[in-house]
């Protein structure tokens, strides 16, 4: 009967430690994403889009901006 218990504790705690580091690397991830303002997957669909419609004459790019 024990031998049973320490087997469910072992994978209690092997799910626990797992479940850990999935978090821990995805609260990395974000922290990074928000630090370097890294583009996902999305947004870089949506500007290689943008771009394609620059080069093709569909938009104009901004020009508004100076540099300081």
């Amino acid at each position: 009967m024990f031998d049973r218990v320490g087997e469910i504790f072992s994978m209690v705690l092997g799910a626990l430690a797992v479940g850990y580091l999935v978090f821990e690397i995805d609260r990395r991830r974000r922290k990074l994403h928000e630090i370097f303002d890294v583009l996902d997957a999305d947004d870089a669909d949506i500007t290689a889009r943008l771009e394609d419609m620059v080069e093709s004459g569909e938009l104009q790019p901004y020009t508004g901006a100076t540099l300081a």
